[in-house]
């Protein structure tokens, strides 16, 4: 596969976009470092893929200790002050520790942790394509949306990832019961070969370690798909997820949830009135999606799918009867057609 090729990891959400800095894999990593695994194994850093408030997120190799490599992404978390750094890495080894039980198509996977330097680590999946944000904006940029079985194929999917986290079990055959915490576009990750991968589960736990995620900042960066009761301090649930999931159907079949020029702290307080703007045009969706996605959106946590494997069902529901068959087909024409420049490179014959 040609450098050229742009690289989107299981946590590229960190850098709040999907694109890499520079556009492209130019850019060099910010250490020349290999991170130890123990028993002889290790990562090697590479391209330095985004930044964000909380982590940098590099492109990597994970080596065994007999040359097995395989491409990853490295997701290293910020420096925290000595007295939080315990707990981070607590919080960082216990969603890995899940998170390592999810084996699903629709789901990025995630294979080791450690610490560099007092600063925790996660390695997992490396998934070569974009974000399902970037590929609003591509059409966005053209006053167009997605056409509507792609969309209800990428929300099937989404769906069906979520549902499959929270049925894993553990090597004890226990259900874990795992909850995104921070579902959005940008944690949608959409591969060359139009596969549909939801990543950075749980990552906002070991966010909410650290005193940062408590700041204004931290807290309206992903205010816009925040059920009203995590945004007024609750712990998330099930059910929180499934408000995000109805924010991120509202967005790929009608628009997004908040105006655009709202500040930070107008979105905070938007979030925990649980507001969703009125729709201004009429979007012709069928009567079951209209009726899944307002009762996704509802207030009450009681009165919402009680989980995403409900949902889920419903979905494949309207997919079903929609005559909506598998839309990788689809899903990797859209993607080529936009970023021919990169896909082609995947789909051209092998010489």
């Amino acid at each position: 596969m040609s450098s050229k090729l742009r690289h989107i990891g299981a946590f590229a959400p960190a850098t709040r976009s999907g694109a890499t800095r520079g556009g492209g894999l130019s850019a060099r990593a910010e250490l020349d470092e290999r991170l130890d695994l123990g028993g002889g194994r290790h990562v090697e850093l590479a391209d330095v893929l985004g930044r964000g408030a909380f982590a940098t997120v590099h492109r990597g190799l994970l080596c065994s200790a007999y040359g097995v490599q395989r491409p990853v992404v490295v997701k290293l978390f910020s420096a925290v002050s000595s007295d939080e750094a315990e707990q981070v890495l607590a919080s960082v080894v216990q969603t890995v520790r899940r998170m390592a039980c999810v084996e699903h198509p629709n789901v990025t996977r995630v294979y080791e942790c450690g610490e560099w330097r007092g600063r925790p680590f996660v390695v997992s999946e490396l998934v070569s394509g974009v974000s399902l944000r970037r590929l609003q904006e591509a059409f966005a940029s053209k006053q167009r949306r997605l056409p509507l079985d792609l969309a209800l194929f990428i929300a099937a999917e989404v769906a069906e990832g979520l549902a499959g986290a929270r049925v894993a079990r553990d090597h004890e055959g226990v259900q874990l019961g795992i909850v995104h915490h921070a579902l959005s576009a940008r944690e949608v990750l959409l591969s060359w070969r139009g596969e549909v991968k939801v990543s950075d589960f749980e990552t906002s736990v070991a966010r909410a370690a650290t005193s940062s995620i408590r700041s204004l900042r931290g807290v309206a960066t992903c205010a816009t798909t925040m059920a009203p009761e995590v945004a007024s301090g609750a712990y998330a649930d099930a059910r929180s997820d499934v408000f995000s999931f109805g924010v991120l159907l509202r967005e790929l079949f009608v628009g997004p949830r908040f105006p655009a020029s709202i500040t930070g702290s107008e979105a905070i307080r938007l979030a925990r009135e649980g507001y969703v703007q009125p729709i201004t045009f009429q979007p012709h969706l069928p009567a079951s999606l209209d009726r899944v996605m307002s009762r996704a959106l509802e207030l009450d946590p009681e009165a919402r799918f009680p989980n995403a494997c409900a949902l889920a069902v419903e979905l494949r529901r309207i997919v079903l009867a929609m005559g909506v068959g598998d839309g990788r087909f689809f899903l990797r024409s859209a993607l080529e057609h936009e970023w021919s420049q990169y896909a082609e490179e995947i789909t051209a014959p092998r010489a």
